[in-house]
């Protein structure tokens, strides 16, 4: 695109008249509003979408849609961006009847169809495609990080004051606010609440060995477990502060001692737990099952019956609403395996099998699902449109990501063997030292935590 100029001219109080002039290539297009705004929408006629400009942009590219019959009121017009995924919903800014004046939302890169409706009226899909331009980049959150000589410390205080160390698990909160938890040892086995918008690092729990925490849709509720046996369960409110309350325990009676049996909990989308209830659990010993936060009960779903590797340290886990799947990564088997329901219920019983990667081979090695290679597979998470995201450590310091849609493997941030120095920026040349889990907040940013480095980092797409 070249040359977009916006241009806006105004007249007396009562007498405005809005004007967009758009240069791309050798196409112009003139938005103009006056005081009548347009004919009103006629339910008895059709809606049409005749053209769009421009053909391409970014996050809140301003778009004209000219057509027919879209009225003069703003707030009966929808406009989505449809990118495969799922709908994305415009800002509409105004309407003159053949005109639409909206802001393109965030999407994925690549090709989308621009959907229009007026009230009740059948929803119309203009002909062409939009092309959406995704934005990406790394960021430094929160910590000081090691990388200066400083070692193990432990320190609250505003973000560029406050210390880590070994965080394992991470969970965005929505608003700029993220969880981190820890184990390991006695510097890191604190649970940290971070505020970006206040510049703040707290701790709100001390002294326990937790992994990667569950929450729920609402983003209301933080769940989490001890590492190893007995396996007290936490529940962290956003109306309490984030301060933790003991609900329960996890009871998986073959096996009472340690270590690291079980990682991580996750709590499915409200459309497949309305209760938002259970949280589900993949123990290390081919073990997987469900507490349920009410009545505290465990429901082992399969005893040492999953087909997956018996490991030596419990995985990381993440569950796609998308597909009614979880999916664990087995790092010290540099693969990705899928959990599945055999029947109508998750208490029917269950299957696994394996996803990506090689339980034999380990590599960074991106392609198809079956081509592609892990070299350690930790933490991971789902996005908004179906997408998995990977943290790879053990020199490799990249994150992956598989796509929900065709299911190709891509390293899209990091440099492979390369620790030092931290490089934020441009994904391709950022640089990470051992990215051990990630969370996304459903608002483009994954937030992610560092092993070694013990800093808080972030990967934005816009």
């Amino acid at each position: 695109m070249k040359n977009k100029k916006v241009l806006f001219l105004t007249g007396t109080l009562f007498w405005g008249i809005f004007v967009l002039v758009f240069s791309c290539k050798d196409e112009t297009y003139v938005y103009q509003q006056n005081q009548s705004k347009g004919t009103p929408y006629n339910p008895d006629l059709p809606v049409e979408i005749t053209d769009f400009i421009p053909k391409e942009g970014k996050i809140r590219e301003k778009v004209v849609i000219s057509g027919q019959n879209f009225g003069n009121d703003p707030s009966k017009i929808k406009v989505f961006f449809d990118d495969g995924y799922s709908d994305k919903e415009a800002q509409i800014i105004n309407v003159d009847g053949t005109s639409i004046y909206c802001l393109a939302p965030r999407q994925s890169d690549g090709r989308s169809r621009i959907k229009v409706s007026v009230g009740e009226s059948q929803t119309v899909t203009a002909s062409q495609n939009f092309h959406y331009i995704a934005a990406a980049s790394v960021s430094w959150v929160a910590g000081v990080g090691t990388r200066d000589g400083v070692g193990a410390k432990y320190a609250d205080g505003t973000l560029s004051e406050a210390h880590f160390w070994k965080p394992q698990g991470i969970v965005a909160l929505g608003n700029n606010q993220i969880m981190t938890f820890g184990f390991h040892e006695a510097k890191a086995n604190y649970v940290r609440f971070i505020s970006v918008n206040d510049d703040k690092v707290i701790t709100v729990q001390s002294g326990v060995y937790l992994g990667k925490p569950a929450i729920n849709e609402a983003k209301t509720k933080v769940y989490a477990t001890t590492l190893n046996p007995p396996h007290t369960v936490y529940e962290y409110k956003k109306e309490s502060g984030w301060t933790p309350y003991t609900i329960g325990e996890i009871v998986i009676p073959k096996y009472t001692t340690c270590c690291d049996r079980i990682r991580s909990l996750v709590m499915m989308d409200e459309a497949h737990d309305p209760n938002q209830e259970w949280l589900y659990f993949c123990h290390k010993d081919q073990t997987f099952g469900r507490f349920n936060v009410n009545t505290e009960e465990t429901q082992i779903l399969a005893d040492e019956t999953l087909d997956i590797p018996t490991n030596t340290f419990a995985g990381y886990m993440a569950y796609d609403k998308f597909k009614d799947c979880f999916y664990v990564s087995l790092y010290n088997f540099y693969s990705i395996y899928k959990i599945t329901k055999t029947g109508a219920d998750w208490g029917d019983g269950v299957k696994a099998e394996l996803y990506a990667g090689s339980p034999s081979e380990s590599a960074v090695k991106d392609g198809e699902l079956q081509d592609a290679r892990f070299k350690q597979p930790m933490g991971i998470c789902v996005d908004d449109e179906g997408s998995l995201y990977i943290c790879e450590c053990d020199r490799a310091d990249v994150i992956r990501k598989i796509s929900g849609i065709d299911g190709y493997v891509s390293t899209i941030a990091g440099t492979l063997d390369k620790e030092s120095p931290q490089a934020n920026g441009e994904p391709a040349e950022s640089v990470f030292l051992d990215p051990q889990d990630i969370s996304y907040d459903g608002e483009g940013n994954f937030y992610i935590t560092e092993w070694w480095e013990a800093t808080i980092r972030k990967y934005s797409i816009e």
